[in-house]
């Protein structure tokens, strides 16, 4: 059975190839990367010097800088931009009392709006709920909502300034807002002159749709000439039931206080180029500085697009307006199906890897895993293929330390059936994400070390053992060492990380990164540890366990690398090829100095005491010290030592 497993798996790779073949050729394609600065903070950093932020964009463009984000109106905005007059209700009845002029019927709390400009306010009336209450004052037809919503009511895009941007050539990104309560026909007023939409804030504009299918049609319909960003580390409410059915392009940005505080032009550009190179990024979403935390910001923001630019340009990028947005990789029914038959191979293989009934009924509990996270769609095989390949390899191979190969090519295996089944247009553009991925760098651990257990004895003796085992500290500080361990993987996982990355570690990556793409760190310490756990057959079993498990943990990361299918797949490929170089070069080392410490421990604790045989008085402590020396001593003088016969 296990012979037609394995012929079934490797005839499943041809098909799963040609779709990955599919995918590679698809990802060459793309190869355009629009820039854009937001405006406001554009702004806020033009104030410093008492210019325009028109006028500063034009020195940054210059450098390279070849588009602009510009938000949609608010009632502060317009009022700043001199187009309104906004209150709230208390100053205006304040200031009619103090004229003694009739209080005007207007509640304290509210926002009253009055246009300077014939116009200003037509969109920030037509599209709120609740409607606008008119009212007159002073000559004047005012206007008032509930609240002070003079920053969260949306007004609609500044035609003018839009104009302006695009008469000058800039690449424009559009930022609608939502509205507090309800938006009336959201996306009506989406400008022509812009080609993305960046929606501002934590919710897409109309948000929230109705619960019907047609609930987001107006939006979605409104956004069909344009590219809608998927912001990365941002979820949006509403992304969702757009994000399959609307042109769609990854942008990341930097939080504001977070540039201003921490991030010097290099480490940007770093960071921008990795989510190019790695994330499939095609949007860069720049924020200039705006304090002098970190030097001159307008130098560092040069720097910053000077240096973007040239990085971009060096490695083949074309600086400018997105053309080439959506994938032109297409999946294939039949292809498809024909991978997923590997993936249920590789799952019958690691029930047999596994003693009776115990294989059996974790294959059951990883397909059940599988379903219970993405449902039944082909996200659950996709997951069903991370958990399995990482674990079948060293189950089955882990004899010699090159078995690390023969493990490493059935991941590899793994990762181009998961690619296969996993890959579609939603999860190549990261609208939809792997489903179960924290479960990748978890499970296959725990399923490896289950199988090592219950292949040396039967479950109900270790049940027993340990149920009367007596708790020892070095018992305590291995058991604290695994979940440290364990810990440190989940707290590690995503890119807000609760344990963050040093320093030292930083600049290991950056180094690594100048030379290839960046490896990762749990394949260059899993590898390392499984190289010991092949390599050491001297030690104990337990102990080569633990560090096989360590070396399952770098083969779930390889399965994990190509779960990230917006990451190009020749990508993952090189960060895995290059992660098993250097943790085999390592091991190898490590391996050496090991060998040579338990040489050396074994023969300084095999050794005589020479207290045993030296001065007298000092025989009984040298036996204490040493088992061995002390076994030696009894036997040579039991016919004269009492104490002897008593041992």
């Amino acid at each position: 059975m296990r012979r037609v497993l394995w012929v079934v798996l490797l005839l499943s790779l041809a098909p799963a190839l040609a779709l990955v073949a599919r995918r590679v050729a698809s990802e060459g394609t793309r190869v355009e990367v629009a820039v854009v600065m937001d405006e406001q903070a554009l702004a806020d950093q033009a104030a410093l010097i008492g210019v325009s932020s028109f006028e500063l964009a034009q020195r940054y463009r210059e450098l390279g800088l070849t588009g602009i984000a510009v938000y949609e109106d608010n009632i502060e905005s317009l009022a700043n931009k001199g187009y309104v007059a906004a209150l709230m209700g208390y100053e205006l009845r304040a200031q009619a009392a103090a004229r003694g002029e009739e209080v005007p019927p207007v509640p304290g709390d509210a926002t009253v709006v009055t246009e300077l400009v014939p116009g200003a306010i037509d969109g920030l009336v037509a599209k709120n709920v609740p409607a606008a209450a008119p009212f007159e004052y002073a000559g004047r037809t005012w206007y008032w909502w509930p609240g002070d919503v003079r920053q969260t009511l949306p007004a609609g895009p500044d035609m003018a300034e839009l104009e302006r941007w695009e008469a000058a050539g800039f690449d424009i990104a559009y930022r609608p807002r939502n509205a507090p309560f309800r938006l009336l026909d959201p996306g009506s007023d989406f400008p022509s002159q812009a080609r993305y939409l960046v929606y501002a804030g934590t919710q897409v504009a109309g948000h929230p749709f109705g619960p019907d299918e047609d609930g987001a049609q107006p939006v979605i319909d409104a956004s069909q000439e344009f590219l809608t960003a998927i912001i990365e580390g941002t979820p949006q409410d509403g992304m969702n039931r757009i994000s399959g059915r609307v042109p769609t392009v990854r942008l990341l940005s930097f939080n504001q206080d977070y540039v201003n505080r921490r991030l010097r032009p290099g480490d940007i550009v770093d960071k921008y180029m990795l989510a190019v190179s790695e994330r499939n990024v095609r949007l860069l979403y720049l924020r200039p500085w705006t304090t002098t935390e970190l030097g001159d910001p307008i130098e560092n923001t040069e720097a910053m697009v000077s240096g973007l630019v040239t990085a971009l340009e060096s490695e083949g990028y074309r600086v400018g307006p997105l053309t080439t947005l959506d994938t032109t990789f297409e999946t294939n029914r039949v292809l498809r199906t024909l991978s997923a038959v590997g993936v249920l191979a590789g799952l019958a293989l690691l029930a047999l890897s596994m003693p009776a009934p115990w294989g059996w009924l974790a294959a059951a509990a990883v397909l059940a895993l599988g379903v219970l996270a993405a449902g039944l769609d082909w996200g659950a095989l996709a997951l069903t293929a991370a958990l399995v390949f990482p674990v079948l390899g060293l189950l089955l191979w882990q004899r010699r330390v090159l078995d690390l190969l023969p493990a490493t090519l059935v991941s590899l295996a793994g990762a181009a059936l998961l690619v296969a089944v996993g890959s579609e247009r939603a999860t190549v553009l990261a609208i939809q994400p792997f489903a179960g991925v924290g479960a990748t760098l978890v499970v296959p651990p725990a399923l490896f070390f289950a199988a090592c257990a219950l292949r040396r004895r039967p479950l109900r003796d270790w049940v027993r053992d340990t149920w009367d085992a007596s708790i020892k500290v070095w018992h305590l500080a291995i058991g604290l060492v695994a979940v440290a361990a364990i810990a440190l993987v989940l707290l590690r996982r995503g890119n807000d990380p609760v344990i963050g990355v040093s320093q030292l570690e930083l600049s290991f990556r950056a180094l690594l990164g100048e030379y290839f793409a960046r490896p990762r760190f749990k394949e260059l310490i899993g590898h390392p540890m499984a190289v010991l756990g092949l390599g050491m057959a001297a030690w104990p079993a337990w102990l080569r366990w633990l560090l096989l498990t360590g070396g399952v943990v770098a083969q779930a990361s390889v399965l994990n690398s190509f779960s990230h299918y917006h990451t190009p797949v020749l990508v993952s490929l090189e960060r895995t090829a290059a992660a098993l170089a250097i943790g085999l070069v390592v091991g190898l080392a490590a391996l050496a100095v090991a060998r040579w410490l338990t040489r050396a421990l074994g023969t300084w604790l095999a050794a005589p005491d020479s207290g045993a045989a030296g001065a007298p008085g000092q025989g009984r402590a040298g036996a204490a010290a040493h088992p061995g020396a002390a076994a030696g001593a009894r036997t040579a003088t039991a016919p004269e030592a009492p104490e002897g016969r008593v041992g």
